[in-house]
């Protein structure tokens, strides 16, 4: 399952005074290495067009909450590595995340 903005990252705060230093949260039934594909964030990044456009930049750091019923919950610590389109000028702009932190 993707990601969709019927359920959205959330920004949590803001740390630095950088144009990136934002604290998001993600809360879903997606492991960590659903998120870390390349663009999961479809359309998140600060700029994009469209519904998911929540202002995410690189730099910015993301804790993935995953609430799973089959005993696997876990929390995992991220950092926005970049930040992409796969179709040109005018598209989602989506972002990509590092591997969970150990």
């Amino acid at each position: 399952m993707a990601y969709s903005s019927t359920n959205p990252v959330r920004k949590l705060i803001d740390f630095g005074i950088t144009s990136a230093g934002s604290f998001w949260a993600y809360e879903s039934t997606h492991a960590h290495a659903a998120v870390e594909a390349a663009g999961f964030f479809s359309g998140c990044a600060f700029g994009s067009p469209g519904n998911n456009a929540v202002g995410m930049r690189v730099g910015d750091l993301l804790v993935n909450i995953n609430q799973s019923t089959a005993g696997t919950s876990a929390i995992t610590l991220h950092r926005v590595t970049s930040i992409s389109t796969s179709t040109g000028f005018g598209s989602a702009l989506n972002v990509t995340v590092s591997a969970a932190s150990s």
